[in-house]
């Protein structure tokens, strides 16, 4: 195609970029930018960390708390987070001016506070997710606040006492 052609078309069609920062930008509907997590729907559970690409997101454990850290220099915006979400906790918004000079500008923070098992003492779960699951299921509050071991330990046990007796 000549110089020419390329021209005509060019000032036929105009000008098709925008004058950003002095005009909005074109954000369509499907446009994905920063995640945002609702501390007060968070439960810490860390479905989030497990199924994101680039580990934007990290669940640290920390004695009696439970940090889940978003760094958003390394998210890539595919929203899969907040898909797998089961508390709806996260959000894809359509923030993209996202420069900074510091790096602890990049990061956002939601601390939780572990529960320990009633038994044992062993890290169960967070307290927000604690309360969900007891709100949510059948499984007693006794059980609820047992480790996985103790737990099943403490049901067998329950189970032989009813069965030794159901057989008298």
């Amino acid at each position: 195609m000549s110089i020419a052609k390329i021209l005509e078309i060019a000032l036929k069609t105009g000008r098709v970029t925008r004058k950003y920062p002095y005009e909005p930008p074109l954000l369509t509907s499907e446009f994905r930018g920063a995640v945002r997590i609702d501390p007060s729907k968070c439960w810490g559970c860390g479905a989030c960390v497990k199924i994101c690409p680039p580990n934007a997101l990290a669940l640290r454990n920390s004695g009696k708390e439970a940090t889940l850290e978003y760094f958003v220099g390394r998210c890539i915006f595919c929203g899969m987070c907040a898909e797998v979400c089961p508390a709806k906790a996260i959000e894809v918004t359509k923030e993209f001016e996202l420069s900074s000079t510091s790096l602890e500008n990049l990061k956002s923070r939601v601390i939780h506070r572990l529960t320990r098992c009633s038994s044992c003492g062993s890290l169960v779960w967070t307290e927000a997710e604690l309360k969900s699951v007891v709100k949510s299921s059948p499984i007693a509050e006794e059980y609820a606040v047992l480790c996985p071991k103790c737990r099943k330990s403490k049901f067998a046990r329950a189970a032989s006492i009813r069965i030794g007796v159901g057989s008298e």
